[in-house]
């Protein structure tokens, strides 16, 4: 925060330095002149002795703390004088919203629990109701009486599908039986010339 409004400050400096700078540029004043001073014997060298990490951090921590402790006292102030409107839920400060009044239940509440309630009863009544219906449209769906003169035909219908399926197992059987005859012609025909070898 305190970084904030140093940026701020420094900002606001600029743009009023930035004004004058376009309308009218200031004048320095002059230096007052200063009394001679004495020339000093010159001093050896010093010797320049840098902050360890630990230290640099025990700085920082140190000065982040400052600000922070200053921003504190400059925002109790301001809340003290009534200048900064404070957000609901500030530590140390109740603010009772109007709008609820004595009641701590938000307008939003009542209808959510309402449509909450409503849905529970509407799924208590409805399940047994929704699984009678459909019970009763399943049994409502009867198989339609075939005709008679249908029967006749399915039934001559299945008789020729049997006559086929035996033919096509016949086909089928004389067809592994010829593949077996050719196949052992081919191997009686190869062990032949191989014995006339001999």
């Amino acid at each position: 925060m305190l970084m904030i409004r140093i940026a701020a400050q420094q900002d606001a400096r600029t743009t009023t330095t930035g004004r004058q700078s376009t309308t009218e540029r200031p004048e320095r004043p002059e230096r007052p002149e200063q009394p001679e001073r004495p020339e000093r014997a010159e001093r050896p060298e010093a010797v320049v002795v840098h902050p360890t990490k630990g230290e640099l951090k025990d700085q920082i921590k140190a000065t982040i703390q400052a600000a922070q402790e200053a921003e504190r006292e400059a925002r109790n102030i301001q809340i003290e004088q009534g200048q900064v409107n404070m957000p609901p839920g500030f530590p140390g400060h109740t603010i009772q919203n109007p709008r609820y009044g004595n009641n701590d239940i938000p307008e939003q509440v009542v209808p959510i629990a309402n449509g909450f309630f409503m849905m529970c009863a509407v799924m208590v009544v409805g399940w047994p109701l929704a699984r009678a219906f459909g019970r009763r449209m399943e049994r409502g769906t009867h198989v339609a009486a075939i005709p008679a003169g249908m029967t006749d035909q399915l039934q001559r219908i299945e008789q020729a599908v049997d006559a086929m399926s035996i033919e096509v197992e016949r086909i089928s059987e004389s067809q592994r039986f010829l593949a077996k005859l050719q196949s052992g012609q081919s191997a009686e025909s190869v062990a032949l010339p191989g014995a006339e070898r001999r």
